[in-house]
């Protein structure tokens, strides 16, 4: 299937996502061509809870709802990112991830993010201030292990 995204409307799609908003357009071009394209109907699981898996999905058109044993425990819709500390530490993921509506989403690897940390120390830094932002924004909520 042929992606439906070109690579500037990637970067374009990367520069809204916090964990990559204030990485350097070079950073999120070398995101950009590495991703891999997901698209999924309404329903389709992106994520499911228990599986070991090592990837980080950047939301770019449509809604997700995360759940955990079946309780919803928020939606996201473009600019956010699910599975990101997947990505960081892979363990069993501690919650599903469900398509609410048509969603594009670009899916980055371990492998891919852990080369561009190498390489682009900045990235690094700008990962972990999103990181640092998202738990404090929700401290004292209840927080999926990695959403």
């Amino acid at each position: 299937m042929t992606d439906r995204l070109g690579v500037v409307d990637r970067v374009s799609a990367l520069h809204r996502v916090d964990l990559f908003a204030s990485a350097p357009g070079r950073i999120l071009l070398a995101v950009a061509r590495s991703a891999d394209e997901l698209i999924a109907a309404p329903g389709d699981v992106i994520i499911a809870e228990g599986d070991v898996e090592h990837h980080l999905f950047a939301i770019v058109e449509g809604r997700v709802r995360v759940e955990r044993e079946g309780r919803v425990l928020l939606e996201q819709g473009p600019g956010s990112t699910v599975g990101e500390l997947a990505v960081l530490v892979p363990e069993p993921r501690s919650a599903s991830v469900v398509a609410v509506e048509p969603t594009i989403a670009l899916r980055i690897t371990k492998r891919v993010l852990d080369d561009l940390l190498a390489d682009w120390p900045e990235l690094a830094a700008s990962v972990i201030s999103a990181l640092v932002a998202r738990l404090r924004a929700t401290a004292g909520q209840e927080v999926p292990a990695d959403r």
